[in-house]
């Protein structure tokens, strides 16, 4: 009886050395394009919690869906990661990422839309930070200069294609699609002219693909149709969002689709750029529309101190620090009422919110996004049409929806 009195306290005593030995220390994968922010959250939360030390380890947005999917699935992730609303319920399918219910503060004063996509089998698997709606960021001297009325920016998709053929003239490109980098990227940008047609990707029941519908297919030509008609860069295949702000702030580009976050930075880069925002213009007699995208804090399965990563991001969820920290809307309510937010520049992206609808909610939404990017590749390398190349994306993703 002494012997098992001894074996179970030599086992208990290593467990608990096991447990400990990660205690103390969060490993944060948080994207570059908030790295100040966070290093000063890092700091604030260290100084409150002595005990606990924050290592970040930065991210960028290429190839980040697959290296977070393969470090959730080798076993050795990190504590937090932040991650895309829609990658969420594919994690939670795939028990890779821990349920948040008892993590989460104030829950009714999140955005709703935003608890959906974090939502799987009735439990909460990711806390969102962040909400945004795409618009259209354009340069008001290029409209000026093309003899466009910048205080009247286009409302439709011909309006939109036609300011874009008169600003692209002397090296100047009138509007930037993106087509590299990042899969969400141009899925945020794509989708909402493809809702806005009436078509969609899948369909409402989740069952089968219909991206090559001719609604679908029309959205996809007249989103590429930038890229053939020369009105969009000559590096539109590998460019990102970020590529694209660095274009339109170089005075390359007079138009792209992007959220308020590009503000802030291209004010930093060039103070006299005289900046306009609209809605993204729609078919003539129809609506616009947008996705409701954003990013949310997950804990890995295997993290190795999910205990200090849950005070971790209830730190970083205070209604302050949520404010503060992200690029777009936060999405807690009463952080909206924060001065930063009160800006008249973001009165345009602010519009846009009521139009947002949220992704496809299914578990393969990470693989159905790639499938059609990788279409769009092909239209835009003259590869395939775009009735050819959404066929294919078609087939791909009835093979997901099937499995």
């Amino acid at each position: 009886m002494k012997g098992l009195r001894i074996a179970a306290a030599t086992v208990s005593a290593f467990a608990l050395m096991a447990g400990s030995a990660f205690a103390g220390e969060v490993v944060w994968w948080t994207p570059n394009w908030g790295q100040a922010r966070a290093e000063k959250l890092a700091a604030d939360f260290q100084k409150a919690n002595p005990g606990i030390t924050i290592k970040m380890e930065v991210t960028t947005s290429n190839g980040l869906p697959q290296r977070i999917l393969t470090a959730l699935q080798s076993g050795a992730a990190p504590d937090v990661i932040e991650v895309q609303h829609p990658w969420v319920q594919g994690y939670a399918q795939s028990d890779l990422v821990q349920p948040l219910d008892d993590v989460i503060q104030d829950k009714d004063d999140y955005n709703k839309a935003s608890i959906n996509y974090d939502t799987y089998d009735g439990k909460l698997y990711g806390i969102p930070y962040r909400i945004e709606c795409v618009g259209v960021l354009y340069n008001l001297a290029d409209f000026t200069g093309a003899g466009l009325d910048p205080a009247n920016p286009p409302q439709t998709w011909d309006q939109w294609m036609d300011a874009a053929k008169k600003m692209t003239t002397g090296g100047k490109f009138g509007m930037a699609i993106t087509g590299g980098g990042e899969v969400g990227n141009t899925i945020t940008r794509l989708l909402p002219l493809i809702w806005m047609n009436g078509g969609d990707i899948i369909s409402g029941d989740g069952k089968s693909a219909v991206v090559n519908s001719p609604e679908a297919v029309a959205a996809v030509k007249f989103y590429t149709d930038f890229y053939k008609n020369k009105y969009s860069p000559d590096s539109t295949l590998q460019n990102d969002g970020i590529a694209n702000r660095q274009l339109f702030i170089a005075g390359k580009v007079s138009m792209y689709q992007t959220g308020q976050y590009d503000i802030a930075p291209i004010m930093q880069a060039k103070a006299d750029l005289k900046l306009g925002a609209m809605a993204t213009p729609h078919p003539d007699g129809k609506q616009t529309a947008g996705v409701i995208g954003g990013w949310s804090y997950v804990i890995p399965k295997d993290a190795k101190n999910p205990d200090d990563a849950k005070k971790f991001i209830q730190f970083l969820n205070t209604s302050d620090n949520q404010g503060f920290f992200t690029d777009t809307f936060p999405a807690r309510a009463s952080s909206l009422k924060l001065p930063r937010f009160q800006d008249p520049m973001l009165k345009q992206f602010a519009a846009m919110l009521p139009y947002g609808r949220p992704a496809p909610n299914t578990p393969h939404w990470v693989e159905i996004s790639q499938a059609v990017f990788d279409g769009v590749q092909r239209i835009l390398s003259g590869d395939q049409d775009p009735k050819a190349a959404m066929d294919q994306a078609n087939e791909e993703i009835q093979a997901l929806l099937d499995s």
